[in-house]
């Protein structure tokens, strides 16, 4: 069951966090929403715990594999909560709890995040793993055709559908230099944090599946090329931590075209929630339809 964002709103998966601490015992008073997009993610008040509020109950149960397959090989990497490690349903939405990390705000360098991403790489893959097949932008349709009315006009609509289809057809001819694997599917340093002994813990496993390892390899350089987000020297220590270079990779461009529209349609599954958010979502199909357009976008 997938809820578009007319149904997943902060009021009812605050309603939904209430009932899944009920049912554990634990107290949600004081919790916090800390993240709010494909999940709602609450860091709890008055116990160590995250819990994470879902729309898509096989991503849940994808995610407790996920994090079962890391701590097998302890792999630095969020944990579920010990005695609540299994997907429970609420009001129809997937709902599991998470060891909560205490975190060092220190950001994450991209000679960090690629040596993350080089030993994720090369885990054995067990066959109870049973990842999905990789698919590079799985939810722009749903996410575009769900945007409520009167948000978003009807030439960005069919703007974000097209491009979609465009883009489709060109990452179906890639010629892939890597071989395929596990991909994390939203890797990036915000998916990466810094626990108080220092060692980094990779997070939010919803997109994990099987394919081309350049879809995560791709993030660094398009943070690097398209935004102006990581300096000459800090993509040259990401690829060197890593092991590839993606812009010389003859795809690159399409890999960035992908992650830019599933940025953009990401966002917008929450137009509804603030006018900030709708101006944001309206300047980024502006920069769409100019693939010259610096990318000024803000990081939400």
């Amino acid at each position: 069951m997938v809820d578009g964002p007319e149904t997943f709103t902060s009021q009812r998966t605050q309603a939904v966090l209430n009932a899944a601490c009920e049912s554990y015992g634990l107290d949600p008073t004081g919790a916090g929403l800390l993240r709010f997009g494909e999940n709602a993610i609450y860091g709890l008040d008055r116990a160590p715990v995250v819990v994470r509020i879902g729309r898509s109950v096989d991503a849940a149960n994808k995610e407790t594999r996920v994090a079962k397959w890391l701590e097998l090989h302890h792999f630095p990497a969020a944990r579920l909560a010990p005695e609540h490690g299994e997907v429970i349903m609420i009001d129809g939405l997937p709902v599991t709890f998470w060891e909560r990390i205490p975190d060092d705000s220190t950001p994450i360098t991209p000679a960090e995040f690629g040596k993350v991403l080089h030993d994720l790489h090369a885990l054995p893959v067990p066959d109870w793993l049973d990842l999905p097949s990789f698919e590079p932008m799985p939810k722009v349709v749903g996410r575009v055709k769900a945007i409520p009315p009167g948000y978003l006009s009807a030439s960005d609509l069919e703007f974000l559908l097209r491009r979609y289809e465009e883009i489709s057809a060109k990452y179906n001819q890639l010629d892939f230099a890597l071989p395929p694997g596990p991909v994390h599917g939203d890797a990036h340093p915000g998916n990466v944090m810094r626990a108080l002994d220092s060692t980094l813990k990779l997070i939010d496993f919803e997109d994990f599946a099987y394919g081309p390892r350049e879809w995560d390899a791709c993030v660094m350089a398009v943070r690097y090329q398209a935004f102006g987000w990581t300096s000459d020297e800090e993509y040259r220590s990401y690829v060197e931590a890593y092991g590839f270079d993606p812009i010389e990779w003859s795809g690159f461009s399409v890999i960035r075209a992908a992650r830019e529209l599933n940025m953009t349609t990401w966002l917008a599954q929450t137009v509804h929630e603030s006018e900030e958010v709708a101006v944001e979502v309206r300047k980024r199909i502006r920069d769409l339809r100019d693939d010259q357009a610096p990318r000024h976008w803000r990081v939400f």
